[in-house]
């Protein structure tokens, strides 16, 4: 990413936020702008096109999330305590106002993005499922978890089902967002 002194930093704080809760199309350079009490030529110095904002914030999403794994893994987090992670920073967003998961924000208009957004985008659904895959099979194999379909289909679901939850509790209320996590346990024989 760009240079992150304070303007920047402020750029991308705004922007993450008109992202996950309207999508690509859902802001613009005015929106941000507006915010900060700065002219749209000040964006455009460090982010001359939306696309290179929204691939960069993307990236760095991709990026926090190698962080965050490197670090539970080397903290030894059990597949539960890493999954907890993701159902706990779903929940955290949530409560910021951001209804719409990081990769899940450009979904509605993928087809019409420009490709490096898309590619940012196919890359994080990549490496969460990869993620989720890992945990999952960990898991099954250290007995902390029971089902019997593959650990692909079944990280599959855990993702289809939390970004669904996501933009369901954006009308519907947190429960929503609990009450997916609590399936999402329960279809991987998560007893507490």
């Amino acid at each position: 990413m760009t240079d992150l002194n304070p303007t920047n930093q402020q750029i991308v704080h705004y922007a993450r936020h008109f992202l996950q809760c309207g999508g690509y199309n859902g802001f613009s350079y005015k929106d941000i702008s507006q915010k900060l009490g700065i002219k749209n030529a000040s964006i455009h110095h460090y982010y001359p096109k939306k696309e290179d904002l929204v691939a960069a914030l993307l990236e760095e999403r991709r990026n926090n999330l190698a962080m965050s794994i490197a670090q539970m893994v080397e903290s030894k987090k059990s597949a539960r305590e890493q999954l907890q992670y993701y159902f706990d920073y779903a929940l955290q967003e949530f409560d910021e106002g951001k209804c719409i998961c990081p990769p899940g924000s450009v979904v509605i208009d993928f087809k019409e993005l420009p490709e490096k957004v898309q590619k940012q985008d196919l890359l994080l659904f990549d490496d969460i499922l990869g993620w989720l895959t890992d945990i999952l099979r960990t898991g099954l194999e250290q007995g902390e978890f029971v089902f019997s379909d593959s650990v692909e289909s079944r990280a599959e679901m855990v993702v289809e089902t939390l970004m669904g939850a996501r933009l369901l509790s954006s009308i519907k209320g947190r429960k929503t967002l609990i009450r997916a996590i609590s399936t999402i346990k329960s279809c991987l024989g998560w007893r507490d």
